[in-house]
């Protein structure tokens, strides 16, 4: 019989957590007389944005907190997106604000991140929260390297002095995740895309673990990395009519000691950890 991966369930302990969340809601609601309040931004139309925005507001209600959805027609110009963020940002009923992406063109990632009130910018992207983080100090942690960190303790895994390869750098996943690692006292090695092919696949031979954030279905082969390694993969991509991930999941299973499935992996535990920033932020805010 050929042994295989390990499958890290993000599904079930996301269950575990909303079940945590929903009880702490409630004592924060029974001691204050008002639920956390989170506004999910969205500019425009795009469809699959709609979807993750539908099910956040719906977990977020299920759980106890004030959710409302804030959307934006996509014309609107960056004067007058400024002006709605500063309401929010000066409503004391709101405690977190995420904006979610596609924005339009003429909307950047910097331009968010400018207008937010960094007390309630719960994704934890504002310049001075990714400082704070590197500099291991309290913070709101960006939710998605937050959730598959989450996975990686819970399945009783410890990065301590462990080659950690990160595959790919970016703001919401690579850069964020990069700080949690350093503080584990993790040996990380980063590739991207542009990483010529050799180089990569000597780091991925190394490496004890992978952690694939870079957006590139099948990046990550099985052919490619040592027995007994361990893949977390942020990755989504939608190929045809699925949903995969960077690592090449069939490949990898009869390799690695554990594997995330792409859906039901690190996705799951987004939602839940973002809401409790959310909470975090709320108690921030009120004094607790």
């Amino acid at each position: 019989m050929v042994e295989t991966a390990r499958i890290l369930d993000g599904r079930a302990l996301a269950k575990e957590k909303r079940a945590q969340l929903k009880l702490a809601v409630a004592g924060f609601v029974e001691k204050n007389g008002f639920p956390p309040g989170l506004a999910v931004t969205l500019i425009g139309d795009d469809p699959s944005s709609i979807a993750y925005t539908r099910t956040l507001i719906k977990t977020a209600t299920d759980l106890g907190f004030k959710a409302i959805q804030h959307v934006l027609p996509g014309g609107l110009s960056l004067d007058e997106f400024r002006d709605e963020i500063r309401k929010l940002n000066a409503d004391p009923t709101i405690h977190g604000i995420t904006v979610q992406w596609p924005t339009p063109p003429h909307i950047t990632f910097e331009d968010v991140v400018a207008v937010l009130d960094p007390r309630k910018d719960v994704d934890g992207y504002n310049p001075m929260l990714l400082g704070r983080l590197y500099e291991e100090l309290d913070t709101f942690v960006p939710a998605t390297p937050q959730g598959g960190m989450q996975l990686v303790h819970h399945y009783g895994y410890n990065v301590r002095g462990k080659a950690c390869l990160l595959v790919g750098h970016g703001v919401t996943v690579g850069r964020p995740l990069l700080a949690l690692l350093l503080a584990e006292h993790a040996s990380p090695m980063i590739v991207d895309q542009s990483t010529p092919r050799e180089l990569f696949r000597q780091y991925a031979a190394q490496a004890d673990f992978i952690f694939c954030a870079a957006g590139a279905p099948g990046i990550v082969t099985g052919d490619m990395v040592k027995p007994g390694v361990v893949v977390i993969d942020f990755g989504t991509s939608e190929v045809g009519d699925r949903l995969v991930g960077d690592a090449d999941f069939e490949s990898l299973l009869p390799v690695a000691a554990a594997i995330t499935p792409t859906p039901g992996g690190t996705g799951p535990m987004t939602n839940v950890t973002l809401l409790g920033n959310v909470l975090k932020a709320a108690r921030q805010q009120t004094g607790l």
